[in-house]
C-alpha cells in the first residue's frame, strides 16, 4: 500500500511540474515586449501546449507502468525538464534580441530616410528664399477712395490710400502739399485745412517714385480776418533790443487768428513768428504782420534802431546814410550822408528860427543877413574842387568839406554876411557869438578848437540845434563833437 501511495505521489509531481513547466513558459512571453513584426515567430503559441500536455500524458503513462522506477530516476526526469526549460527561455531570449536588433536597423534606416528629405528640404527652401529676395515688385498703381475735398478753415481730412499690387515690396507713402498756407498734410496723410484758397496734396510712392495720386484741396474762409490793430505803429530801439507790439485781429472768433510776421530790411531789424522785433544796426525800417486767413489785411510798424554809443548818447541811421546823436543830425569828416540827402532849401523849423535872430539883430542895431544857406550834393562838390584846384587838397580840407560832408547840405546851417576871415571880431560877429544860442543856433567852428572840429575858426558859420541843446553847448564851451564824444576825421 506504501508503494502505490508512492506512484501516486511521484505521478501528481510529475504531472504538476509540466503544468509549472507550461506556465512558466507563458509567463516569459507575457514579461518581455516582442516586436509585433518578428516575435511571435520564435514563442511558443498556445497550439504547442496540447503538444506538451501529450508529452507529459505519454510519461504518466510511462511512469504508470514502470512502477518500479525509484525516485532517483524522477529526480534524473526533473532535471532534464528543467534543462529543457532553460533552454527553451534562452532561445526565446536570443529571438526576442535579435528581433530588437532587427527593429533597431529598421530605425535607423528610416532616420536616414528622414535626414535625406530634411536635407533636400533645407536645399530647397534656402534656393527659394534666395529667388524671392533678388525680385522687388515695386507698386504700379495708387488708388484714393477720394480726389477731391472741400475743408472749413482748421478742418482736416485722411484719403484711404490702395496701392497696387497688393504684395508690392515697398508700399510706403510720401505726402506733399503745393501750398502749405492753403492746407498742410502730415505723413500719415492727414490733410488740415488752415486757409482760405486752393492746392494740391500729392501722395507718391516710397518703393517707385514714378507712380502718385493728387488730391484737389478748397478750403473755404467763411469767417475771415477783417483787420488788425496794433498796440503802437512805430517805435525807436537800439541795437540788440527787442520789443513787441500787442495784436488783436477782428473780428475775434474769426476761423484763425494766425499772424505772419516780415521785416523789410533784416540787417536793420529782424523780427520772428511771434512779432518780436530786434534791432541789429542803426537805420530804419518797416515790420509787416499779415493775417493768413485773408493775406488782403495787415499792418505796418515803423521800426526806427539807434546805437549807444560809449558816451551814453543814442545814435540811429537814416535813410540816406545821414547820422542823429540823440536826435541831432552830425555831419562832419567822420559822419557823411549821400547824394539822396536833399531837403531841397533850409528846413522851416531852420528858416524860423533865423528870422527872429535877424529881428533881434535889428532891434540891437546889427544887421544880419544869409551870404551862403543850403547847397546840395552837387553844388558842394563843384566848391570843393574849385578850392583844391586853387589852394591843394590839404589846404582845402581845412575850410571846405567834401561832398557829402558839408553842413550846408543838412538846411540847418548858415554863413552870415561875410564869410571870410574879415568877418571876425566885426559888431555882427560879437553879436552871434553872443545871442546866437538864444535862438538855437551855435557858432559851429570855434577858435581854439581846430583839432577838435577839424576845421578853422569861422565865426559867421552857425548852425541850428535847437534851443535847448545850443544853450548847453554854449554855457560848457563845448563843441558838439566833445559833448556826443564823436571824432571829426575823414577815412583817408
Amino acid at each position: 500500500m506504501m508503494k502505490g501511495y508512492k506512484k501516486k505521489l511521484i505521478l501528481t509531481f510529475i504531472i504538476m511540474s509540466y503544468i509549472i513547466s507550461a506556465a512558466g513558459c507563458d509567463f516569459i512571453v507575457k514579461e518581455k515586449p516582442v516586436n509585433i513584426n518578428n516575435d511571435y515567430a520564435t514563442v511558443q503559441t498556445p497550439d504547442s501546449a496540447p503538444e506538451s500536455e501529450e508529452k507529459a500524458d505519454t510519461s504518466s503513462s510511462v511512469e504508470s507502468e514502470n512502477s518500479t522506477d525509484t525516485a532517483d530516476e524522477n529526480e534524473s526526469s526533473t532535471e532534464k525538464d528543467t534543462s529543457s526549460k532553460s533552454e527553451d527561455k534562452s532561445s526565446s531570449n536570443s529571438s526576442s534580441k535579435a528581433a530588437s536588433s532587427d527593429s533597431a536597423s529598421s530605425k535607423a534606416a528610416s532616420s536616414s530616410t528622414t535626414s535625406s528629405k530634411t536635407n533636400q528640404g533645407s536645399a530647397y527652401n534656402t534656393s527659394s528664399k534666395t529667388t524671392s529676395s533678388s525680385a522687388e515688385t515695386k507698386v504700379t498703381k495708387i488708388s484714393l477712395d477720394i480726389y477731391d475735398v472741400e475743408l472749413d478753415v482748421g478742418k482736416t481730412k485722411m484719403p484711404i490710400v490702395t496701392m497696387t499690387p497688393y504684395n508690392a515690396t515697398n508700399k510706403g507713402e510720401i505726402w506733399k502739399s503745393s501750398n502749405e498756407k492753403i492746407a498742410t498734410v502730415d505723413d500719415k496723410g492727414v490733410i488740415t485745412a488752415v486757409s482760405e484758397g486752393k492746392c494740391v496734396v500729392t501722395v507718391t510712392a516710397a518703393g517707385n517714385s514714378s507712380v502718385n495720386a493728387k488730391v484737389n484741396v478748397t478750403v473755404k474762409g467763411a469767417n475771415k480776418v477783417e483787420s488788425i490793430d496794433l498796440s503802437f505803429t512805430e517805435t525807436s530801439i537800439t541795437v540788440g533790443q527787442t520789443v513787441m507790439p500787442r495784436v488783436t485781429m477782428l473780428p475775434l472768433d474769426a476761423d484763425t487768428l494766425e499772424e505772419e510776421w516780415k521785416s523789410d530790411n533784416e540787417s536793420v531789424a529782424t523780427v520772428d513768428n511771434y512779432g518780436n522785433i530786434t534791432g541789429v544796426a542803426t537805420g530804419t525800417c518797416k515790420v509787416t504782420v499779415t493775417s493768413v486767413s485773408n493775406p488782403k489785411v495787415s499792418k505796418e510798424v515803423k521800426v526806427t534802431v539807434k546805437e549807444i554809443n560809449t558816451s551814453g548818447h543814442e545814435v540811429t541811421q537814416g535813410d540816406s546814410g545821414e547820422t542823429y546823436f540823440d536826435g541831432t543830425l552830425i555831419v562832419n569828416k567822420t559822419y557823411g550822408m549821400d547824394s539822396s540827402y536833399n531837403p531841397g532849401g533850409l528846413t522851416s523849423e531852420c528858416a524860423s528860427a533865423f528870422e527872429n535872430l535877424r529881428r533881434a539883430a535889428a532891434l540891437d542895431g546889427i544887421t544880419i543877413y544869409i551870404d551862403s544857406g543850403f547847397r546840395s550834393y552837387e553844388d558842394q562838390e563843384r566848391l570843393y574842387e574849385q578850392y583844391v584846384n586853387s589852394r591843394g587838397k590839404e589846404a582845402a580840407d581845412t575850410f571846405s568839406a567834401r561832398a557829402g560832408h558839408s553842413e550846408h547840405q543838412t538846411g540847418l546851417t548858415i554863413d552870415c554876411n561875410n564869410a571870410s576871415d574879415s568877418f571876425a571880431g566885426t559888431p555882427e560877429a560879437e553879436w552871434l557869438a553872443e545871442h546866437a544860442s538864444e535862438y538855437g543856433f551855435i557858432i559851429r567852428y570855434p577858435k581854439g578848437k581846430e583839432d577838435i572840429t577839424g576845421y578853422k575858426y569861422e565865426p559867421w558859420h552857425i548852425r541850428y540845434v535847437g534851443k535847448e541843446l545850443a544853450q548847453e553847448l554854449d554855457s560848457s564851451g563845448l563843441t558838439l563833437e566833445e559833448y556826443f564824444g564823436i571824432t571829426s576825421e575823414y577815412a583817408d
